[in-house]
């Protein structure tokens, strides 16, 4: 075989094996062709909307409880902020309270002249008080908080800036033992004071007596505004 043959004979088994290849490659790689209808299509793609509607109703049904979880831990916070604030006013006579406890009336010892009511015999009452434990003052209807102001003004004796009324003058007591605090108050120096003073003080104890609430403006000089936690 010569030269020229050699090169002939190659030349047809490259093309035969170039199509000997396409071949196997069509064999294993057939053309899927889609041969629904147009019903089928549209059948499918209904079904197709359908499911993205469902996927978007779930999407939608967990944000929902999601935002109700976000609101409700919302209002609890609020509810216990708002709970806690009036606990604060109620601890600082800014509520009517109600309960047990004990009524003193001031009244003359002797009959004549009207004996007058000093600030200082008014203070050492309170003080008296609060060391027997009790829970909430008012005296002739002016609430007692720490800052309450008790002075003299002209001859006159006010609290909360409110000049006393005319005998008898009442003080309303709240306590957990309203028997004991009475008991306390009847051998008191309080009671050997105002009697020095003409003034006689009676004390019952009250199943339920109701204190008004402090009404005046506080003034507080060492607090400042905190920033809102975000």
């Amino acid at each position: 075989m010569n030269n020229k043959r050699k090169a002939i004979f190659a030349g047809v088994a490259s093309i035969l094996g170039v199509m000997l290849a396409v071949q196997f490659q069509t064999t294993n790689n057939p053309i899927t062709r889609d041969t629904r209808d147009t019903w089928e299509l549209r059948a499918d793609l209904e079904k197709e909307k359908q499911r993205q509607q469902d996927l978007n109703n779930e999407i939608k049904k967990y944000q929902d409880l999601l935002d109700d979880y976000e609101q409700s831990r919302k209002k609890e916070k609020t509810e216990a902020m708002e709970k806690a604030l009036n606990d604060l006013k109620e601890a600082a006579g800014l509520t009517e309270v109600s309960g047990q406890g004990i009524l003193i009336t001031i009244e003359p010892f002797n009959e004549g002249e009207a004996p007058k009511l000093y600030p200082e015999l008014i203070r050492r009452l309170i003080n008296e008080l609060n060391r027997y434990e009790a829970k909430d003052i008012s005296v002739d209807g002016q609430r007692i908080i720490s800052t309450t102001p008790i002075r003299e003004v002209n001859g006159e004796t006010y609290i909360n800036n409110q000049p006393l009324g005319s005998f008898p003058i009442e003080i309303k007591v709240l306590s957990d033992d309203a028997q004991k605090l009475q008991n306390k108050i009847i051998a008191s120096q309080s009671a050997e004071d105002f009697v020095r003073e003409n003034l006689y003080i009676d004390s019952k104890p009250q199943n339920q007596l109701t204190l008004p609430a402090y009404d005046k403006p506080i003034r507080v000089k060492y607090m400042k505004q905190a920033k809102e936690e975000l």
